[in-house]
């Protein structure tokens, strides 16, 4: 991309006519073609590394890795995650509302207080550790061990057994919790739920910055709603910026409650955990039968909770949404489905922003025609997983339906879904993939031929009241 912007925005010097100096109104009636670049790639940066909320990375001593390690680790935890959003924002999304609905469903059924005690459960924030001291070399608290306070730097009360005095004895991770053992330990007394308090204190989150990107990003929005009411073009790279602001924003709203950046998980140390139940048993089968192929496709809808058991990984992984409810699909629909139908909405109209653009001149007709082609594909691309979930929750009626219609039906919307799904997962996706980078493409590109009226400033006079 920055070797892309390099490239085209070389090519439009200062002497050249989409600069205006042919043009006998004032300089400053005009803006320069770096303040647009540099609007648009702040505003795109500045919204990404706020919205981004990854989940919690494996917890190691840095100070005991070497130089390839700690950059290996910043690219896996840290740089992928920021890549992603980058390049793929309707796949984060999707893992976003899913987390969130998974969240609301712990919330129903009563398993934590709040949405931030679901979200930190989810995203990794307690890991197990074993003791890597045997615990008699270390002296012990003369406390008993369920009377001991809960300390929210270290975790449970259990915990303490296993460090000395000096602290130096932390324990080894071996797996994050999932939300089926996090409830057991919590039940039965082993360990304490910290304080929403507490969180915020582990969360990197600065209302300070949020604030400054709050204000950049509506002042963005601002100035391209004013040049169109003004009849000013707007650029294609602020097009695309506008797509990314909205699918940011999305993000940003469904993760509200989720600390973001969280370096460290609470330490539990519980001895062996009870067996698992029988949720934690598919999972497990489940992934024990996945292949590298079906993980991929797991990952795309965001789908990669159903076939991830937590027990048998180092970290939680980076698209990780929780272990969803096993139960009859049809009852599960709000919580499977409705994530990829909330994402399906958003991405369509990602698409229909870049239609914004077809007011605007093009250098030519050909760049044009692959300008539309490109934001049609990314328009209609998602309908098909649109109308593929909302006709699933119709499965149920028409199985009960004891009639020749209800037959018809369901041969009807067997033949949808089937349709539906292949092209969803097929032609679909190419032709999105191919809108999406044709769009970035033509956005950097026509930066070498931008026409005068694009590069005229905003009157603000004109939108104050005056006689």
């Amino acid at each position: 991309m920055i070797s892309l912007l390099v490239f085209f925005a070389s090519r439009a010097k200062a002497g050249d006519p989409v600069n205006c100096s042919n043009c006998s109104t004032a300089v400053d009636s005009y803006r320069s073609l770096t303040n647009i670049i540099w609007s648009c790639l702040a505003t795109i940066f500045l919204c990404t590394w706020v919205s981004l909320h990854p989940n919690v990375p494996k917890p190691v001593d840095e100070t005991k890795l070497n130089k390839r390690q700690r950059l290996r680790a910043f690219l896996k935890d840290q740089a992928f995650p920021f890549v992603l959003l980058l390049v793929a924002p309707d796949l984060v999304l999707i893992w976003a509302l899913r987390q969130r609905l998974m969240v609301e469903y712990m919330i129903q059924n009563g398993k934590v207080p709040t949405r931030k005690h679901g979200f930190f459960i989810i995203m990794g924030g307690f890991h197990k550790f074993s003791r890597s001291a045997p615990l008699d070399s270390a002296p012990l608290d003369s406390a008993p061990l369920d009377s001991a306070p809960f300390d929210p730097l270290i975790g449970s009360n259990v915990e303490k057994r296993s460090r000395d005095k000096t602290g130096k004895d932390h324990g080894e991770p071996i797996h994050p919790l999932d939300r089926f053992d996090v409830c057991r330990l919590v039940d039965d007394g082993v360990l304490e739920l910290p304080l929403e308090v507490e969180i915020d204190d582990r969360s990197k989150s600065d209302w300070i910055a949020k604030s400054l990107v709050l204000l950049q990003t509506l002042w963005f929005v601002v100035q391209c709603i004013a040049r169109k009411v003004d009849h000013l073009p707007l650029t294609e790279l602020e097009v695309v910026t506008l797509g990314y602001v909205l699918f940011n924003l999305a993000i940003y709203v469904v993760w509200w409650d989720k600390p973001q950046k969280v370096a460290r998980p609470i330490r539990v140390f519980c001895g062996e955990l009870p067996e698992r139940n029988a949720e934690q048993e598919w999972f497990k089968r489940e992934m024990d039968a996945s292949r590298w192929y079906t993980d991929i496709f797991n990952k795309i809808p965001g789908c990669q909770g159903d076939s991830v058991d937590l027990r048998s990984v180092e970290q939680t992984p980076t698209l990780f949404s929780g272990n969803p409810p096993r139960r009859w699909p049809f009852e599960s629909v709000p919580t499977e489905v409705l994530a990829v139908m909330m994402a399906s909405v958003v991405g369509g109209l990602f698409g229909a922003i870049h239609l914004i653009a077809l007011s605007s001149p093009f250098p030519s007709d050909k760049i044009f025609i692959l300008w539309r082609l490109g934001s049609i594909w990314m328009t209609i691309a998602p309908l098909p997983t649109l109308l593929a979930c909302i006709a699933l929750p119709l499965w149920e009626p028409l199985r009960r339906a004891n009639s020749i219609l209800g037959k018809i039906g369901i041969l009807i919307l067997l033949f949808l879904e089937v349709m539906s799904v292949a092209l969803s997962r097929s032609l679909l996706p190419i032709g999105y993939v191919y809108g999406r980078a044709i769009t970035l493409v033509l956005a950097f590109y026509t930066l070498s031929s931008v026409p005068p009226e694009a590069l005229r400033s905003i009157s603000w006079t004109n939108f104050l009241p005056h006689i």
